[in-house]
């Protein structure tokens, strides 16, 4: 689907999206949120209002959908610790603001799966600009918890490549052969 689409329900606001490079700490199926187009952000003001805690400086309305990225990455977060689940990082290279009313239905699970014409967005407006690249800090792993039996994405290969031999990921191609 090419408007495939991640929902987040977060208690972080654009600001903090942005500082972190896309939105984290998401217990989610991996492979089914690499291979979304988009993340959409549906703003939580729950712990920020009923709490008094800053938990990322919130931006919008209770329930209201503020924040759509183009992903790039769906990498380990940096402050997974080790254990399971594994909480995962959607990374973005571009950002729209949006501002629509009543977009989460109330669901217990703070992710979903849907698409940009199911929630009514029409990608078409969208005005992306471009995000500022954040270096992540995968996190340390100690032990052998299969870290190593999992291997690492086709984008976070780019990454490492393109580190490597200074070039853009663009220019790296990677065939896999069964």
């Amino acid at each position: 689907m090419k408007d495939s689409a991640i929902v987040v329900f977060t208690a972080r606001g654009k600001d903090c999206l942005i500082a972190d490079g896309g939105s984290g700490s998401w217990v989610l199926n991996e492979k089914r949120a690499s291979a979304c187009k988009y993340l959409v952000c549906v703003q939580n003001r729950g712990p920020a209002d009923y709490h008094n805690d800053d938990w990322g400086n919130v931006s919008a309305p209770h329930k209201n959908a503020f924040f759509v990225g183009k992903i790039s990455d769906v990498v380990l977060a940096p402050d997974w610790d080790g254990e399971r689940p594994k909480r995962w990082l959607i990374r973005v290279d571009e950002y729209a603001e949006i501002a629509y009313e009543n977009m989460w239905d109330g669901a217990r699970n703070p992710v979903a799966y849907t698409s940009l014409k199911g929630l009514g967005i029409d990608e078409e407006k969208l005005q992306f600009n471009k995000m500022p690249y954040v270096e992540v800090v995968s996190p340390k792993i100690t032990e052998n918890k299969n870290s190593d039996t999992e291997g690492i994405t086709i984008r976070q290969a780019k990454i490492l490549l393109s580190k490597k031999y200074d070039v853009p990921q663009e220019s790296i191609e990677i065939i896999i052969r069964a």
